[in-house]
């Protein structure tokens, strides 16, 4: 386990992850020092939702009985209503939205939460070939992104029984390189070919450049084998 720290506001604030993602622990952080100047971070019913994850700070004690505030998120993939340490998966979830975002060339991202709601056709969750389409939200708590099935010979004719509205964070469960776009504005569309995006095009059908999974791969093991093994204490600019 990797462990980033930092100070705000006189206190040790150490954010751990399975995996050396230091930008992404590091943008956490300096968020946390900069919303410290509006609230108080250290109560403990706070909770800060940066990009689609959320993040929370719990009082401890090291070994030497000295206080610090280690940074949580919640267990997306087995028990969302459970805070765990290991902020790995937010942090790589971040990333990759971020990565998807800068390489389309998207200038403000719109927002969608882990708890914002996607409309999915039942039948498209085991399908090869699925598309993602945002929309303009009808409420609140509904990110626009609708998940169906490509060369759907019955679109928009579905019946309600074969829909359902599901958090965001249920696509981990069956397709969860959509997340990636999950960030991306009103009009997207976005082609999954199993688990690889294929195709990603703006509001005006235009085609928008993005990084295949091959290259993200790469990417990480390049990233992870310039990381010391066992990596621990990196302090994060903030």
């Amino acid at each position: 386990m990797v462990t980033f720290q930092a100070e705000i506001k006189d206190q040790v604030i150490k954010l751990y992850s399975g995996a050396p993602l230091q930008a992404a622990a590091t943008a956490v952080l300096r968020t946390l020092n900069n919303v410290s100047d509006q609230i108080d971070i250290f109560q403990k019913s706070f909770m800060l939702t940066y990009g689609w994850a959320a993040f929370f700070l719990d009082e401890r004690k090291d070994d030497d009985g000295n206080v610090f505030y280690a940074v949580q998120t919640l267990d997306y993939l087995k028990n969302p209503n459970q805070k765990i340490d290991d902020c790995g998966l937010a942090l790589t979830i971040q990333n990759m939205q971020i990565n998807t975002n800068k390489k389309a060339g998207v200038e403000k991202p719109e927002v969608a939460t882990f708890r914002d709601k996607v409309l999915v056709l039942k039948e498209a969750v085991d399908a090869q070939d699925v598309y993602m389409n945002r929309s303009e939200a009808t409420s609140n708590g509904d990110s626009g992104w609708y998940f169906g099935l490509l060369n759907d010979e019955r679109e928009g004719q579905h019946e309600p029984d074969e829909l359902v509205s599901v958090p965001s964070l249920e696509l981990l469960r069956f397709r969860g390189e959509a997340l990636r776009v999950l960030q991306m504005p009103v009009g997207t569309l976005a082609v999954f070919h199993g688990a690889e995006m294929s195709a990603l095009v703006d509001g005006d059908d235009k085609p928008l450049p993005f990084t295949s999974t091959e290259e993200v791969r790469q990417a990480v093991a390049r990233r992870e084998s310039g990381q010391a093994a066992g990596n621990s204490g990196e302090k994060a600019d903030v």
